[in-house]
């Protein structure tokens, strides 16, 4: 129970989008173009107590919201410094190592116990984990 509720009543929640702060927006705008097919798209301009924050919002091919968000300031400790990775669902298990491999980004896949997932694991140009889940199960030889 969850404040008076069963969490079968609660609807289900889903990832709308993940903000980064970046010291090199450009760059970091071509890693998620390139190894996530994000492209930059309609943002809003934001203040933050009067003064305008730079950035860029990231969109998925063919989708209609952002769902990265990403601000132009260097990473810095904080608050958040305990943020540890955020997660894509994708399609394509093999054809996107194959991606990842060509563009020499180092990465972890490993199966999801119990489940027919598998999880890829590898790291941004500003060192933030990022994770795909893939609803598929491979031969573990591939996977390397």
């Amino acid at each position: 129970m969850l404040h008076g509720m069963r969490y079968t009543e609660m609807p289900p929640l889903c990832l709308d989008h993940v903000t980064l702060s970046s010291g090199d927006i450009e760059r970091t705008v071509a890693y998620y173009g390139d190894i996530l097919g994000l492209r930059p798209g309609f943002r809003p301009p934001l203040e933050t107590n009067g003064v305008r924050v730079g950035g860029v919002w990231l969109y998925p091919e063919g989708g209609t919201y952002p769902i990265l968000h990403i601000i132009d300031r260097k990473p810095e400790d904080g608050p958040t410094g305990a943020f540890h990775h955020f997660a894509f669902r994708g399609t394509g298990l093999l054809a996107f190592l194959d991606h990842l491999r060509s563009r020499a980004v180092e990465f972890k896949a490993v199966p999801v116990a119990d489940t027919a997932d598998t999880q890829v694991h590898f790291f941004d140009p500003n060192g933030v984990k990022i994770e795909m889940i893939f609803a598929d199960r491979v031969d573990p030889s591939l996977l390397s």
